[in-house]
């Protein structure tokens, strides 16, 4: 898990057209609106944190509920990182050892993988500085067991309906 997260602070100012600095494990993220407003969380307001009105998971960051997991290519890249490795979202030479897509001979993703994409981006771009054992952010109070269960569950639910069929097409084209 924190190899990962690792690759994936190297590699997330890229993802999200930032400074790389703002991803550093250490660096204050709190204050940052510009980060934490992509995931919609404020300072100072332990209320529940809803996924669904995330403005990163929409078009040009409007929440707008017909729209949820539109901006699949944010997801996609963070997908692409965990099992193709960080320089997959560079190039199309391949070198070292083999990724896990190969390893495990992945060729789509399911609902979970598409859940830890998502649970992924919100930890990133939130104040917390480590993931947790029991699931919740130290510092945002961010329930990220409860946002993997939600997202994975609405994939299981919705997977066979045409909009989610056309987003899981584009990220798969994407990242297979």
């Amino acid at each position: 898990r924190s190899s990962f997260l690792n690759s994936l602070r190297t590699v997330a100012g890229g993802i999200f057209n930032m400074p790389n600095e703002y991803f550093v494990s250490k660096y204050d993220r709190t204050s940052l609106r510009q980060v934490t407003d992509l995931i919609g969380w404020e300072a100072g307001k332990r209320k529940m944190y809803d996924i669904f009105k995330a403005p990163i998971l929409y078009p040009d960051h409007i929440v707008n509920e017909k729209k949820i997991f539109k901006n699949w290519i944010v997801i996609a890249k963070v997908i692409k990182v965990a099992i193709c490795g960080k320089m997959s979202l560079y190039s199309k030479a391949r070198g070292g050892p083999p990724s896990y897509a190969k390893i495990w001979k992945l060729t789509s993703c399911t609902p979970g993988l598409i859940a830890f994409g998502v649970t992924s981006i919100i930890f990133i771009l939130s104040p917390d500085q480590e993931f947790s054992g029991d699931g919740v952010g130290a510092i945002s109070s961010i329930a990220y067991h409860s946002i993997f269960q939600t997202v994975k569950k609405f994939f299981v639910v919705k997977w066979a309906h045409q909009r989610i069929k056309s987003i899981v097409d584009e990220i798969n084209g994407y990242v297979f």
